[in-house]
């Protein structure tokens, strides 16, 4: 999704080339579940992990919710190049309902991930 920028938060206007990427994630093997993803309070999708294949949907149910402040934040947390925590602790980013699988994500796109490397604009 293109974003314009609001002070230091990103509004999606349009579909970019990370919120289409789909790929293997190593350290998500074991995991099934749903992930709605949101910056700003806009909702940027659904990642969608089925035993290490992880896609992004642009809508759809989901048990857990990462709210982040930034596409910046968003790409560094799906890349595996922030650890999800640390963003917690600077209050860059917050988690809903089932915050276990949200942080089991998380934690395993550190292992290796599609969206590795993405700067927004990506």
């Amino acid at each position: 999704m293109k974003t314009t920028s609001s002070g230091d938060s990103a509004i999606f206007t349009e579909p970019t080339k990370w919120a289409s990427m789909r790929g293997h994630a190593p350290g998500l093997e074991d995991i099934v579940g749903r992930l709605r993803l949101q910056v700003a309070g806009v909702d940027a999708g659904v990642l969608k992990v089925e035993s290490g294949a992880v896609e992004i949907l642009p809508e759809g149910d989901a048990s857990a919710l990462m709210a982040v402040d930034s596409q910046a934040t968003l790409l560094s947390v799906l890349g595996g190049d922030t650890h999800p925590f640390v963003a917690f602790l600077q209050g860059r980013l917050r988690l809903e309902g089932d915050r276990a699988l949200a942080l089991r994500i998380g934690f395993g796109l550190q292992a290796g991930s599609p969206w590795s490397g993405l700067t927004p604009g990506s």
